[in-house]
């Protein structure tokens, strides 16, 4: 059974703040799930996805991203889940998307706005994700239009304006779609190459 601290989600409620654009929690996985992850990271680059439902919150829903085989499945699983209700409840939706990569990559490398109402990445282990603060990109020129990578588009006005989130979290992103951030929406891509792997977790609520 998954059980949840009420003060988590109410961490995170300072994303309805207007100006509030990024929210994070410390969640460093439990004992049990870190060994399984320390498999997930052994196994190699890989991507999963799964859904859960808010209503029933069943932690079986999330065992396809476990490795198969390996110890404290049903821990990961729980530690999975527990993200999941998190920014479940803190968006009202029905159901979460969970998407887990193991990556040596970036699997986002431009910086790009995400076209929902907020994203969620849970951050197990590895480089984490960089964002510019307001005022430091030029919009204008996010994705191709500017050029073949981020230095040469000119996306980056000010690099002092680049944040990393923090290491064992579970981050909280507005989008394009969170009413009054169309154009104000979290500018982020993956970290570059850092000869580390990583193993992050995405989640998108489902209506």
């Amino acid at each position: 059974m998954v059980i949840l601290d009420p003060g988590e989600v109410a961490e995170l409620a300072e994303l309805y703040d207007p100006r509030v654009m990024v929210v994070s929690l410390p969640m460093p996985p439990p004992t049990r799930a870190e060994a399984h992850a320390r498999a997930l990271v052994h196994s190699g680059p890989r991507q999963g996805t799964a859904e859960l439902s808010t209503a029933t919150a069943d932690s079986a829903q999330l065992l396809p991203l476990a490795e198969r085989g390996a110890p404290h499945a049903d821990a990961w699983a729980d530690f999975l889940t527990r993200a999941a209700i998190i920014f479940g409840d803190l968006l009202g939706a029905r159901g979460v998307g969970v998407r887990q990569i193991v990556a040596d990559e970036p699997h986002c490398s431009r910086f790009h706005v995400d076209q929902v109402a907020a994203r969620g990445v849970l951050h197990v282990t590895g480089p984490t994700t960089e964002w510019l603060i307001d005022g430091a990109a030029d919009r204008t020129r996010l994705g191709h239009r500017g050029g073949t990578d981020d230095m040469q588009a000119g996306v980056v006005r000010s690099w002092s304006g680049l944040r990393s989130t923090p290491p064992a979290s579970l981050t909280v992103f507005k989008g394009a779609a969170w009413p009054g951030a169309e154009q104000a929406a979290v500018v982020h891509r993956s970290p570059a190459s850092s000869g580390r792997r990583r193993l992050l977790v995405t989640l998108d609520a489902l209506r």
